[in-house]
């Protein structure tokens, strides 16, 4: 491999708070999560549970604290994306000797997500 970026979007390392939810699921049920990057055509976030599957269609939002000189008020940000891929990440808490284990989730925008103010 030469290291060459193959990704069609540059991807930005920012984090935000995401609530995602199943499209179609019987279950209600949100989820939470931390991003970890966003780019225009999708992002990747972590989260605590491994119930997504590639495929898996999600409603999300993403919580934007206020910045100055960016977003003052702060948002959030909403759409609609397709799980790409998932993986394991075990992380083990410095000093306990306990394995916690977490979940990466990839997903690729079904279209530019919106942001409300």
């Amino acid at each position: 491999m030469d290291g060459t970026e193959r990704r069609k979007y540059k991807r930005l390392g920012a984090k935000f708070d995401i609530s995602c939810r199943r499209v179609g699921s019987t279950e209600e049920k949100s989820y939470r999560g931390r991003t970890m990057n966003v780019s225009p055509g999708g992002l990747y976030f972590e989260t605590a549970v491994g119930v997504f599957e590639p495929g898996n269609l999600l409603e999300l939002k993403l919580s934007v604290l206020p910045t100055a000189g960016i977003l003052e008020f702060g948002g959030r940000i909403s759409g609609f994306a397709r799980v790409l891929r998932t993986n394991n990440i075990h992380v083990s808490p410095t000093g306990t000797g306990l394995s916690s284990a977490r979940y990466g989730v990839a997903l690729q925008f079904c279209r530019p997500p919106r942001l409300c103010m």
